[in-house]
């Protein structure tokens, strides 16, 4: 192969590489889009799931009473219709935030009348940042995940404030728990409504149902790469009901045709993307023990919603959402980009093998 010979191939093989490089480059791209598209259309197929089984209970209107103290904030929201129902609401700072629900369900049929009642307390006990060593998205240190440190809200001087709500004539509050360390701020927003609500966001909320916002904005993080594990737990306040493991986004404790629940989205908000949110529940006693996974950022937002209802069980307004109902993308970007860095390192081994002929091929004397 001439030197000239030699000299076309390479700048082909440049012109193919940087082709390639850029098409690589804009489907990263675009790979990354279909990503997040993805993502918020999940978030959009939960709340239209959460809409449809809190159809029933939000048109429902209740009558709301506040008491406020130092420490804590509770609602009494009661209905009158065919049954008598009250539900309470109660946000307390004190150890560490804890949102208790509870609902009082009176039947009558005749003159007879049945009494059926569930609570569900929810606390939050920090934050913990860790390197995920096996990459499965949450923190478990059987798998030598290492714990970097722990933010105990225990020891946060929490501020409460409760502020009323208008969103269109329906009426309600909004309660914050906010804290304040090494220039980190911590937020645990709580929403009641007197009837059914969808918020900016696209949350449906029932009036026997609080809207959670977990916000954590500037965390000192003490590696690059690392997450972050809020720990929190959701039980009976009794101590005796059994918590159920409903589905991977849902704890619920049951008493008969009445239940309390904690159900979360599966995404957050971080950094002003949409990414997965991975949980992780472990049993201790009747409590159980919920792991919420958030990958590294400066502003995480995540939505909870913790309430009462009762029923069927199927009814319960889960975030879940069957992976049947999840739109994949039609291009497999893993698999593209296996065979773009194979056509890739084909070329490189091009412009080598080439050049590695002029340097060790012996010339031939073609003798006609």
């Amino acid at each position: 192969m001439s030197k000239a010979h030699l000299k076309n191939v390479i700048i082909t093989a440049t012109i193919v590489l940087i082709i390639l490089t850029s098409f690589t480059a804009e489907f990263a791209s675009a790979a990354a889009d279909n990503n997040a598209k993805k993502g918020q259309n999940r978030m959009v197929q939960e709340q239209m799931q959460r809409l449809e089984k809190l159809r029933n209970r939000f048109q429902v209107r209740h009558f709301i009473m506040m008491n406020k103290a130092p420490n804590f904030v509770d609602f009494i929201s009661t209905r009158e219709d065919n049954t008598t129902q009250a539900f309470l609401l109660k946000i307390h700072k004190q150890g560490v935030p804890s949102i208790y629900v509870a609902m009082a369900d009176i039947t009558k049929e005749g003159g007879n009348k049945t009494l059926e009642w569930v609570n569900g307390l929810l606390k939050t006990f920090g934050l913990i940042e860790y390197k995920d060593k096996n990459n499965d998205g949450i923190f478990l240190p059987a798998d030598n995940d290492t714990r970097l440190q722990f933010v105990n809200f225990a020891k946060l001087d929490w501020k409460l404030t409760a502020t009323p709500q208008n969103i269109n004539g329906t009426k309600g509050w909004a309660i914050e728990l906010t804290a304040e360390d090494r220039g980190a701020k911590y937020t645990i927003r709580t929403k009641i409504f007197n009837t059914g609500v969808v918020l900016e966001d696209g949350t449906p909320v029932a009036p026997s149902e609080a809207k959670i916002d977990f916000i954590f904005e500037n965390f000192q993080w003490m590696e690059e790469d690392s997450r972050l594990a809020l720990i929190t737990s959701f039980g009976g306040a009794s101590g005796s009901a059994q918590v159920t493991h409903y589905d991977n986004s849902t704890e619920v404790i049951i008493n008969r045709d009445v239940y309390a629940y904690f159900t979360w989205a599966s995404e957050a908000i971080v950094d002003g993307a949409t990414m997965p949110v991975t949980a992780y529940k472990r049993v201790n006693g009747t409590v159980n023990v919920v792991e919420l996974n958030y990958p590294h950022g400066n502003n995480i937002t995540h939505d909870p919603v913790i309430g009462v209802a009762s029923g069927n069980i199927q009814d319960i307004p889960t975030y879940q959402v069957p992976v049947s109902n999840i739109s994949l993308p039609t291009a497999y970007p893993g698999l593209f980009s296996l065979i773009t860095v194979v056509t890739v390192v084909a070329v490189i081994g091009v412009i080598v093998f080439a050049a590695r002929k002029v340097l060790v091929e012996p010339k031939l004397k073609i003798v006609k």
